[in-house]
């Protein structure tokens, strides 16, 4: 009977073992990803094999391949063309057909499908916004530019950025600060010359709300890129928290949380908060510990 049950175990658990180790996936008509004794490789409706069984992953991305050897990757057309060679930590696909590259040492870049350069090879960081309309550079001193998905250099590494809420970025040059609209510069406003602006955090949430941490004349206030006021520049200083929602506040001293509605939600009368992803401890001297959970 044990026998029978182990025969019987092993006879399910082999297919498993078999499927995890050779599989097929069909990407076009006459296409197919497959893989073999842990390698990949692709192969036609007819099981000729395009491109051999050498490669430790391949995926399907934007009618390309993205090719991985040795945890480093390269792009290929489907009748094994190299575009892209094998020597890039990432290759990540955005719209538009295009690819953001991005090399061990942190040096960046943006190619197409057919592996031509859009945007140079030369940046510390490569990011896109506005459905991949637009990329965001950081060159080798720091400094912030705008591209667009063509590779036209519509704003030239010149800012540095802060809070970016779609088509609109918080961004300063010569210590001047300012809204940039990537789509349209008529739209851009410049702010008050005595206003700085301070990092604040995204959380990237789904329904997250971005707003900029501004100062002026040792006051700290918030605003959105509408240049909205959202919480009014009379504390001694605002910090994101672990929740978009909520800002820490300062005043003489003290310590309290603001939500982005206005509402105090705890009176700057703390000594401390100490900052968790669910919830705050708030701390008084000689006294016991609240607890303030995070409301959605």
């Amino acid at each position: 009977m044990v026998k029978r049950a182990i025969s019987t175990i092993l006879f399910l658990f082999i297919p498993i073992l078999i499927y995890s180790q050779n599989s097929i996936t069909k990407i076009e008509e006459n296409r197919f990803i497959e893989k073999r004794d842990n390698k990949f490789g692709i192969t036609d409706s007819l099981k000729n094999v395009v491109i051999p069984f050498k490669y430790d992953f391949i995926e399907y991305k934007n009618r390309r391949l993205i090719i991985r050897n040795n945890n480093l990757n390269g792009l290929f057309s489907l009748d094994n063309k190299e575009l892209v060679p094998i020597e890039f930590e990432f290759i990540l696909p955005r719209k538009n057909d295009r690819f953001i590259l991005w090399k061990k040492n942190s040096i960046n870049g943006l190619s197409d499908i057919n592996g031509k350069t859009i945007i140079p090879l030369k940046y510390k960081s490569v990011s896109s916004i506005v459905n991949d309309e637009f990329y965001l550079t950081k060159n080798e001193n720091n400094l912030n530019g705008v591209y667009d998905f063509n590779g036209k250099n519509i704003i030239p590494e010149e800012y540095k950025f802060y809070t970016v809420d779609e088509n609109r970025i918080f961004a300063t040059k010569n210590n001047k600060a300012q809204i940039i609209d990537v789509q349209n510069s008529k739209n851009n406003i410049d702010l008050d010359k005595k206003i700085e602006l301070i990092e604040t955090v995204r959380h990237y949430s789904i329904d997250e709300n971005l707003f900029q941490i501004i100062k002026k004349e040792n006051k700290y206030g918030i605003i959105n890129s509408k240049n909205e006021t959202i919480i009014p520049l009379i504390y001694d200083e605002i910090k994101s928290s672990q929740n978009w929602r909520y800002f820490t506040i300062k005043q003489n001293n003290k310590i309290g949380l603001i939500n982005v509605n206005g509402t105090i939600t705890k009176k700057p009368i703390y000594d401390s908060i100490e900052l968790r992803k669910e919830y705050i401890v708030l701390k008084k001297k000689n006294l016991k510990d609240e607890i303030y959970s995070y409301e959605y």
